[in-house]
């Protein structure tokens, strides 16, 4: 046995999984789900060691010998006894554990705990996280201070705005003074009596603070546009609804979420808080975006091109014919796969085949989604389209 360290851990990524999906079983996957400390939940490494005897047991149920089971589990024995485990995390975790393979990313995506043993690794509760932008970036807005936020690998950190750009409404008004809302004097007359000259404007108070704000924001845009020139990255406002209804009237940039962080700056705890706010936009927002090119694809597609039917998707995605493969997240198909031989075996006992379709659909380069039942065309736990 190749003696492997304990995994340094990563954010999940597609190319990292096109690797790990090719090793051979026995394969182990781990979901523990976030924790922190004094809550009443048990820490990942509570969860981690109770689900090794589980792990040794299903092992030991599908005939692996028994120094395999021991030389398979005592890296993550050793991961279980890590200070880190026992520590809080915002973000919840995936270990994968094979033969020649042992590695752990943090996940976006809540995730419950979870205890896989088969012939491949199971990816269904992480397959959002696949389709997770590399980069997005929060703009928060108020007139008092404007921030932005670029958030990568599940963290969030300061981005400065381009030189120039006012961050405060302050700095406006100290140099631009909209036309329509210079103050103009009348001579004082009869009907007047003392008052003096009289003060009038050709814009209401509420209209001028509106072009000062509008002159503001569209200040800011210019410099979101020279900062993500030529950059995909979603954008996310945060602010409440009269700042974020009036950047969205001047908004330039065309990858601005539809869907806004609601609240003022003494409402988010944290920048963690306000990451996993915007990463549920986004991903709900791919949800639906998944959802449309599922309805599309079946209206467009040929009968050939496009089934529902478990057994002929999981027979065309060990073929290699899978171009995209929509599950619903909460359907299982427990059953036996012997399509393809995976660590020397045919035959690993009952395994989710949904799952195994997701896999064999990364493995030849295929893209999987999983959508809620809702989305499912009539009530179907997968829907496939074929490449040929």
């Amino acid at each position: 046995m190749t003696e492997l360290k304990v995994a340094t851990l990563e954010s999940l990524e597609l190319k990292d999984l096109q690797d790990l999906m090719r090793s051979g079983g026995p394969c182990v996957t781990l979901l523990l789900p976030a924790y922190r400390p004094g809550a009443q939940a048990k820490s990942m490494a509570a969860i981690l060691k109770s689900s090794l005897q589980e792990a040794a047991a299903q092992l030991a149920a599908r005939k692996v010998p028994e120094s395999e089971v021991k030389d398979l589990l005592a890296p993550l024995q050793e991961l279980a006894r890590e200070d880190e485990l026992l520590a809080g995390s915002h973000w919840g975790r995936v270990i994968f554990r094979a033969p020649d393979v042992l590695q752990q990313f943090e996940l976006f995506e809540s995730v419950g705990q979870s205890l896989t043993v088969g012939g491949c690794f199971d990816i269904r509760a992480i397959l959002n996280d696949l389709h997770r932008p590399a980069e997005f970036y929060i703009l928060k807005l108020s007139k008092k201070n404007v921030a932005l936020l670029r958030c990568a690998h599940l963290h969030a950190e300061p981005a400065a705005l381009p030189k120039g750009v006012p961050q405060t409404l302050e700095e406006v008004l100290e140099f631009e003074q909209p036309d329509h809302g210079l103050v103009n004097r009348s001579a004082a007359g009869p009907s007047v009596g003392t008052m003096g000259g009289v003060s009038f404007g050709t814009g209401s108070g509420r209209e001028t603070q509106h072009t000062y704000l509008a002159d503001f924001y569209k200040a800011v845009d210019r410099g979101i546009g020279q900062l993500l020139n030529g950059n995909k990255a979603p954008l996310v406002l945060a602010g409440v609804t009269e700042d974020v209804s009036s950047y969205r009237l001047i908004n330039t940039y065309k990858k601005l979420m539809e869907t806004s962080i609601q609240g003022s700056a003494g409402d988010w705890i944290s920048n963690e808080d306000l990451l996993r706010q915007a990463h549920a936009i986004i991903q709900a927002h791919q949800t639906e975006r998944a959802a449309a090119e599922l309805v599309e694809y079946r209206e467009r597609s040929s009968p050939a091109r496009f089934s529902t039917d478990v057994d002929t998707i999981l027979r065309a995605a060990a073929d290699g014919r899978v171009h995209r493969l929509y599950i619903d997240k909460l359907a299982r198909r427990p059953g036996v796969f012997q399509g393809a031989k995976r660590g020397g075996r045919w035959d690993w006992g009952q395994e989710d085949l949904l799952n195994i379709a997701a896999v064999e659909t990364v493995l030849q380069g295929g893209m999987p989604f999983a959508l809620p039942p809702d989305c499912m065309p009539d009530g179907a736990a997968a829907a496939a389209v074929f490449r040929y």
